[in-house]
């Protein structure tokens, strides 16, 4: 008994000791093995951090895809809700941004999309194509000065690239409307160059030498686009018109039939207008009539076409159809002082005189302020029935009309033939 009360302390003295180590060493050990944990734990976080930045940008990969796909068919509404889910998964990507500015463009939702095209120059300021739909924005927007330094800044960004030809013509255009068509000219001119085989080039020179009546550069400029750009009919229809305003009347209408062929059946009624301004440029009023008449056949409101068709068939005596232009223009112009004018011819030739100057009356009445010709019709018929106090009151009327023309008093000696000795000073 006493032996084990002597040692029993004895062994909690020693056991104790012992067990202080072990904890600490254990306590040490796993404080060791957390230590040994915590290194590749934080790794796995940032690898699982990496993961889903890239599960998030295959995501919007696909719906920026998706959104491109109901872009381009026209279906703005899906686009825009695919684009903006894209957005939301990748904030920091601008493409999204860009893709939901041209929907809201073709929307005509033009303060979005300009708040769209800020976000996404914010992300990245060298994007070429946000300069270029700010400048379209701009321009829809009719501030021209800022289009035209939306442009340029676009142009800025990569001028040797091949896309960058479509901003530096964005920036001529916007001049051309603002009629600085020198400085379009400075611009372009210089750039030719490097994009020589561009037919849009050479078209917007051409547009640029027709303004400024430079005739010969313009069919130049016109022509080499037409040969780059193949069977564009913008282009040919515009060299035709280039040619006809400067008289080189064959090549206009060799063009002209060109253009037919390209149109096939559905050719348009400009083609016909141009056809018949050349031939009756050319001195051909029959042929000029024929172009009309196919022209009337599409645009039959064509107040224009039939007063020019009248006055081919004038010329050519086909008083027939002169009364039927009449009487189709009193239907649809009768404003328009034409129609009673050439009821009034028809009515001359046939020697009814009193018809005649009624129907010139009435052309007088609604002929604008400075138009002499419907006066001269009826002072020449006042003069054919002897009254010419008639006529004297009519002569009045045209140097009122028109007192400086020169032309004004030719037709007033022809129609008085030679003596004007009853006009009052």
């Amino acid at each position: 008994m006493n032996r084990r009360f002597f040692l029993a302390p004895s062994w909690r003295m020693n056991v104790t000791p012992m067990k202080r180590i072990i904890l600490t060493l254990g306590t040490l050990g796993l404080l060791s093995l957390a230590s040994c944990s915590t290194t590749p734990g934080a790794h796995g976080v940032k690898n699982r951090i990496e993961s889903q930045k890239r599960v998030a940008g295959h995501a919007a990969r696909l719906e920026l895809e998706q959104a491109y796909r109901s872009y381009t068919t026209g279906m703005f509404d899906q686009a825009m809700k695919y684009a903006e889910q894209a957005r939301l998964r990748t904030p920091q990507d601008p493409s999204a941004y860009m893709l939901m500015a041209r929907i809201c463009l073709e929307q005509g939702r033009l303060e979005s999309s300009d708040k769209l095209i800020g976000q996404a120059l914010a992300l990245d300021p060298s994007i070429p194509d946000a300069h270029y739909l700010r400048g379209v924005v701009y321009q829809r927007w009719s501030r021209d000065e800022q289009a035209l330094d939306a442009y340029m800044s676009a142009w800025n960004v990569d001028p040797n690239s091949v896309q960058s030809v479509h901003y530096l013509l964005a920036a001529g255009e916007v001049l051309v409307d603002m009629k600085r068509y020198q400085m379009a000219r400075e611009l372009l001119i210089p750039k030719l160059g490097y994009f020589e085989n561009n037919a849009a080039m050479h078209h917007l020179l051409g547009t640029i030498a027709v303004l400024e009546k430079n005739g010969d550069l313009a069919i130049e400029h016109l022509g080499q686009a037409y040969l780059i750009g193949g069977e564009d009919e913008i282009i040919l229809a515009d060299l035709a018109r280039a040619q006809l305003d400067h008289k080189k009347y064959r090549e206009c209408l060799r063009n002209l039939d060109t253009l037919e062929t390209i149109f096939a059946e559905s050719v348009p009624g400009w083609l016909f207008e141009l056809r018949a301004r050349c031939y009756k440029a050319m001195g051909s009023p029959r042929d000029a009539r024929s172009s009309y008449v196919q022209l009337l056949r599409i645009e039959p409101e064509n107040v224009d076409a039939w007063i020019e068709y009248g006055d081919m068939a004038h010329q050519i005596g086909d008083f027939g159809r002169l009364d039927t232009c009449g009487g189709r223009l009193i239907s649809i112009a009768p404003d328009r002082f034409e129609g009673y004018f050439y009821k009034g011819i028809v009515y001359l030739e046939a020697n009814k005189l009193e018809a005649a100057q009624v129907w010139f009356s009435k052309a007088g009445n609604v002929a604008p302020i400075d138009e002499p010709i419907p006066s001269l019709a009826v002072a020449h018929v006042e003069m054919m029935r002897g009254d010419k106090m008639a006529a004297r009151v009519a002569f009045k009327d045209v140097l009122k009309r028109s007192p400086d023309d020169p032309k004004t008093r030719s037709y007033v000696e022809t129609i008085a033939t030679g003596s004007l000795d009853f006009i009052p000073e």
